[in-house]
């Protein structure tokens, strides 16, 4: 590792070390204990089931925007989704979804760019639905439907307008490239391979050109996050966190999913406990409360991902290791020339 990545690593830990220091300045350990101890464990199987519907659905979701290049399996997408997540939670700079493709390269020959660019387009519907869950909680505490509203929505709805267009005009794209850009560097390699790789992300993207893709897409999306609701509404009860239950759950999953975004340690250490607190203090939910379902929530998620992920790469005959280096290289560009001549096969 760089010491460019070194630095970024100090940097993320020393975010999630301040965001825990926030997060437990006013928890009792003994308290902490107790709540713990009450907490009603048993809404654990269900949350469990929840947590590997949203994996399938994930899933099923990202099948639907390969659709425009081949039918996948549904097996090897719900493998790479886990090990992806497995990633996210157990290795610096959330190399997650580097790993997802990887592995799903290595399982399917798939080309990079294409995996990459409809992981992509998962990430943009996701923006889509945090975007109204974020305008449903500010309408639920009597914010105005003003200018942060118009804010989150208009934002959002640009940002697909724009990725919308460019697909579209992604034939126009690539010509121009070929006919302006190519020429300028008398067809070296590189320059082409990098054109191939245009063309295979711009080909990722074209789900986003169909509407009844897209509407498929958007149900889909929804209903992860519904389950997402769900989950989270569990784990709040497993701690007596019920009322008023609408408003609570909304506040937990929106923040939460918001501290995500911030780069901290592997998993979100810290900033997840401290966004809790932030989210549940309006509910007069203590912060002994709010860190103990907030590290019994993460728990499960790490102990489940963390075991399917294991067995899929055990499956496989690979190793997380050495795909976070591949990543690193890829992410770092180191020997560009062997990662671009590997788009598409099988290493």
């Amino acid at each position: 590792m760089g010491k460019g990545r070194w630095v970024h690593l100090l940097i993320a830990l020393a975010i999630s070390g301040a965001a825990f220091f926030l997060a437990f300045r006013h928890v009792s350990l003994h308290r902490l204990g107790h709540v713990l101890w009450k907490g009603h464990y048993g809404w654990l199987l269900p949350a469990t089931v929840l947590l590997l519907l949203i994996y399938a659905l994930r899933s099923l979701f990202w099948r639907q925007t390969l659709s425009v290049t081949r039918k996948v399996p549904y097996t090897s997408l719900y493998s790479s989704v886990v090990v992806g997540y497995m990633a996210n939670y157990v290795l610096p700079f959330r190399a997650g979804e580097m790993i997802r493709a990887l592995y799903a390269r290595k399982r399917e020959n798939l080309p990079l760019p294409l995996l990459l660019s409809t992981i992509f387009v998962e990430r943009l519907f996701d923006l889509i639905s945090l975007s109204l869950l974020l305008f449903l909680y500010l309408t639920t505490v009597g914010q105005p439907l003003g200018q942060k509203s118009l804010w989150v929505i208009g934002g959002t709805s640009g940002l697909f307008g724009g990725l919308v267009v460019l697909v579209k005009s992604r034939q126009w794209i690539l010509s121009f490239l070929a006919r302006r850009v190519l020429p300028l560097v008398k067809g070296h390699p590189l320059a082409v391979r990098v054109l191939l790789m245009a063309e295979q992300a711009l080909h990722g993207l074209s789900s986003l050109s169909s509407p009844i893709l897209l509407l498929r897409l958007l149900l889909t999306n929804l209903m992860i996050w519904f389950l997402t609701l769900s989950y989270s509404w569990l784990s709040l009860i497993t701690f007596d966190v019920t009322h008023p239950a609408v408003e609570a759950t909304l506040a937990y999953v929106v923040f939460t999913n918001l501290a995500l975004l911030i780069p901290s340690s592997p998993g979100g250490i810290g900033v997840v406990q401290l966004a809790t607190v932030y989210a549940l203090a309006p509910y007069h939910v203590s912060s002994n409360r709010a860190v103990a379902l907030s590290l019994v929530s993460q728990g499960v998620v790490i102990a489940v991902t963390g075991v399917l992920g294991y067995l899929f790469m055990s499956l496989s005959h690979l190793s997380l290791g050495a795909m976070q280096d591949q990543a690193l290289d890829l992410s770092d560009r180191e020997g560009s020339e062997e990662t671009l001549s590997g788009i598409g096969k099988t290493p």
